[in-house]
């Protein structure tokens, strides 16, 4: 993504100044039309803010540019039109020589009827010119969209280039607002599929036109004030595994440790330097140093969570059933202020030896009693707690939701929430603020506590794991398949049974 990003800036050769909004743009339904949020948690089940994917931040350009995610037909269709029943028309652009060279895909004079805007039943513009298929290539493109009624006035999705070509939104360039596609009947996002709203008047109830695209990633946004510095990269620090996972920082030989699980090793990181330090792991996944400094496993293989002094020694069980049954294959844990351990139980692969049909979240007390305590999601994987204690964040990567539960007591918990799609999560990790940053296949994806988008730390294979460690424990290292990434960050983690609990970070 750094490539693509670099290849970008030096084919725009346009001296733009990032937008100067600080905030997003107040939304407000046109007269006689439905809210833009209620059509998107309608159609979609989306909150407006929540889920943007192109959020505003102080000094950065938002998410803007696109590229092809498979070999398959890239698609580019209307599916709702609420502006001017004037000629409307779409494409997709690429710049050469400093300027936007322009692609129309379709073209199209409608306005959904009256009845269909009370109703929320829509039906797609039909085309009067054009088709959805486009061919951008393999460079990273931009979407626009225009109307006869503002002759020669584009909106594009690069707020940048509506500043500088449309004179009559050049104070107000954030015209189309970016979200992942959801699956109505099965309430989870589409893989590579986004839906655009889209303004082109000088109002902003962004629902002129509602676009959808397909068989694309969105490239994220290039900085991340407060949490980066320069671009979100992380850059590769070893490699040469077969899978890396389950990052852990021990304070006290100031050194990381993760998993490599098909050679069922453990390897330790210091000073640019890697070695194995077990390899009899018991297909270890997920790790974390407890306060006595003993680090604890979840194994695949073994199909226990164990406990071994030093990360060189055999670990011994602290659980390996529920109920008399054999566990599944833990996967991630975290630890409380109580010493006690929430952990993930999911199958992946062979299912024919499972003696539950659950795949459930347990708990896991100080002196060994065993619980379960989440039972209904699909395929639980990385867990997290808040850096107050009081919730439990779950990624279910069989539906990639991402939930919060409220915390109880040790334990216990109360009602959980979906708070954000995260297309094929992993592991995760939690900063002093509350941030979330949770891997998946787009990336590691930095969330506030509530769930909403704040942007993405790109790596040049796709992630699976990470956790903070290093000097101040500001560094966030990152598994990725066969490779170990790090990048320096302007925040610091935190985990409650070692730093203890910190005040409400505004879950």
């Amino acid at each position: 993504m750094a490539h693509i990003r670099t290849t970008w800036t030096v084919l725009t050769g346009l001296c733009l100044a990032a937008t100067a909004q600080a905030a997003q743009p107040k939304v407000s339904p046109g007269p006689n039309e439905p809210d833009w949020s209620d059509i998107l948690a309608q159609q979609w089940n989306l909150d407006m803010e929540r889920d943007l994917r192109n959020p505003l931040h102080d000094g950065a350009v938002p998410a803007h540019l696109f590229v092809r995610a498979g070999r398959g037909k890239v698609t580019f269709t209307p599916i709702i039109a609420l502006g001017l029943e004037e000629k409307t028309n779409g494409g997709w652009y690429r710049m050469r020589d400093g300027k936007p060279e322009i692609h129309e895909a379709w073209r199209y004079a409608y306005k959904q009827p009256e009845a269909e805007m009370k109703s929320g039943q829509f039906t797609p513009p039909k085309l009067d010119l054009g088709r959805v298929e486009i061919e951008p290539g393999d460079e990273p493109f931009g979407l626009w969209v225009s109307n006869d009624a503002f002759k020669d006035e584009r909106v594009f999705t690069d707020p940048r280039l509506v500043a500088a070509t449309n004179a009559r939104l050049k104070d107000q360039p954030y015209k189309a607002m970016i979200y992942p596609t959801v699956d109505p009947k099965t309430g989870q996002p589409v893989p590579n599929s986004y839906i655009i709203g889209w303004e082109y008047s000088t109002n902003d109830d962004f629902q002129d036109v509602v676009t959808r695209i397909d068989n694309v990633r969105l490239l994220p946004a290039s900085k991340l004030p407060g949490i980066t510095q320069g671009e979100p990269v992380a850059k590769k620090i070893a490699g040469g595994f077969k899978f890396t996972e389950g990052p852990a920082w021990n304070f006290k030989d100031s050194s990381l440790y993760f998993s490599d699980i098909p050679n069922a090793d453990i390897v330790r990181y210091q000073d640019g330097q890697t070695r194995v330090v077990n390899d009899q792991s018991g297909e270890s996944n997920g790790l974390m140093f407890d306060k006595p400094g003993a680090l604890i496993a979840c194994e695949h293989a073994g199909r226990r969570v164990s406990r071994a002094a030093t990360p060189g020694q055999p670990g011994q069980t602290i659980v390996d059933r529920y109920q008399g049954k054999r566990l599944n294959s833990p996967n991630d844990l975290w630890i409380d202020t109580a010493g006690g351990i929430y952990f993930t139980d999911p199958r992946y692969g062979n299912r024919d030896n499972m003696e539950m049909k659950e795949e459930a979240v347990y708990y896991v007390t100080a002196d060994g009693q065993i619980s379960r305590i989440i039972d209904d999601l699909v395929r639980p994987n990385g867990i997290a707690l808040s850096p107050d204690g009081k919730t439990l964040y779950v990624v279910d990567n069989g539906t990639s939701l991402l939930y919060r539960y409220p915390v109880l007591g040790p334990g216990k918990l109360g009602k959980g929430e979906r708070i954000a799609y995260t297309p094929g999560p992993d592991g995760m990790s939690v900063d002093e603020k509350g941030r979330l940053y949770v891997t998946g296949i787009e990336g590691t994806l930095v969330l506030e506590p509530d769930g909403k988008w704040i942007g993405v730390i790109a790596s040049a294979e796709p992630p699976s794991n990470c956790t903070f460690g290093g000097k101040d424990y500001r560094t966030l290292f990152i598994t990725a398949r066969t490779g170990l990434y790090a990048i320096e960050t302007q925040t610091r983690g935190w985990h409650v049974h070692l730093d203890g609990e910190a005040p409400a970070s505004g879950q």
